[in-house]
């Protein structure tokens, strides 16, 4: 016989027929039921449920499917987080999330099926990374609906998060940058590849600059903006994605010089332009004024090192290349750490380590030059 309780205490008690027990709720007038092998187990998913209806849980709530909950939760992301972040949300849910477990209802998804879900997406070969970005996704979602009322429990908080493999990137040599500058020069994006190659700029944020960060008598550049992509033929400015990478970096007269060459080429363009021209105060622009296509300059950055012989490396490994350069002619780390925009030094030490073992090295010749005896033959003279 049920235990019955008061309204909205919940009933407890073993089903005979189905060799079980059975615990009930009720919410907004109507009965939620749980099905468990132990008393335990149903006496915790009664504890929870109260307290999500002293939360605010309704009826409604209880019954919402994944589908309907990352769809409602997205489009509230949309004011908050930026266009990257939503797209990237919106990408995995629609192509590994919502096919496999969008028709369940919130309240019945168990650690469990979130691992079967990693485990299926890595019997068809996605990668860790892949997998670690679905489980953000996911983890993300879930928190929110935690914050609602409708989950007591975030069920990702049991499952591993995939381990992800350091990436390990190729940078040029110093013979490559320079043969690489001497290529690009006379490209439309000279001045683009000079400064990633000499501040480890990356690319929404050398595209997201504006005259009016440039201190010409300081020689500084301020990094305020990137710009991002919001859709597959739009693109936005949005402020750094942490406050580390609001930044000012200092700029050599080469630098300089390449900026104000590119300014005196930009008049030219408006002048072609004419009435057409479209005033955004940005450095790098289309042949209108408007945002540059970041995929042109790709294009543009893979052709050059194709037909100069180099190495065929990715746009944002000139990022990788200067910040390393810095780091092997001995710049202290919390100096690079300030130029690359990163949060901690900790950070560029992950990620540079490579260039840090070879500035040791050179630490240990240096000490012991300075330290080892030099050995004088004395002679006693007659």
């Amino acid at each position: 016989m049920a235990r019955r309780r008061s309204n909205n205490e919940g009933s407890l008690y073993f089903h005979k027929t189905r060799g079980c027990w059975c615990a009930q709720v009720s919410v907004s007038g109507r009965r939620l039921t749980k099905y468990g092998k132990t008393q335990k187990e149903c006496h915790e998913w009664i504890k929870q449920m109260l307290a999500q209806i002293d939360g605010g849980l309704t009826f409604e709530g209880t019954q919402i499917t994944l589908e309907r909950f990352i769809e409602v939760w997205l489009s509230s992301k949309e004011i908050s987080r930026r266009p990257n972040t939503v797209r990237n949300y919106r990408r995995y849910s629609e192509m590994y999330i919502l096919p496999v477990l969008g028709k369940m209802r919130l309240q019945n998804i168990l650690p469990a099926h979130i691992r079967q879900l990693y485990i299926r997406m890595r019997e068809e070969g996605k990668g860790a990374r892949t997998i670690e970005l679905v489980h953000v996704t996911l983890h993300c979602a879930f928190a929110q609906a935690i914050k609602e009322g409708i989950l007591g429990r975030n069920p990702l908080d049991a499952v591993e998060r995939p381990r992800v493999e350091t990436t390990h990137f190729q940078i040029l040599t110093e013979d490559q940058a320079r043969q690489f500058l001497i290529a690009a020069s006379g490209s439309p994006n000279e001045a683009i590849f000079y400064l990633a190659l000499i501040t480890g700029m990356r690319k929404g944020e050398l595209l997201g600059l504006k005259w009016s960060d440039v201190d010409w008598d300081k020689g500084i550049l301020l990094i305020q903006r990137q710009l991002q992509q919001a859709g597959s033929k739009s693109a936005v400015l949005a402020p750094p994605k942490t406050r580390a990478g609001r930044r000012a970096i200092k700029l050599g007269a080469g630098a300089l010089a390449q900026l104000d060459a590119h300014r005196k080429r930009q008049e030219l363009v408006k002048a072609v332009a004419g009435e057409n021209w479209k005033e955004n105060d940005l450095i790098f622009t289309s042949s209108i004024g408007t945002f540059t296509d970041q995929s042109k300059v790709s294009k543009e950055f893979k052709r050059i090192l194709k037909n100069a012989g180099l190495p065929d490396i990715r746009f944002h490994d000139l990022r990788h290349t200067s910040i390393s350069f810095l780091l092997d002619v001995g710049t202290p780390v919390n100096t690079v750490q300030v130029r690359a925009g990163h949060s901690k030094a900790s950070v560029t030490v992950d990620i540079y380590g490579h260039a840090l073992v070879h500035s040791q090295e050179e630490a240990a010749e240096r000490i012991e030059e300075l330290v080892t005896p030099i050995a004088v033959n004395l002679q006693s003279t007659k």
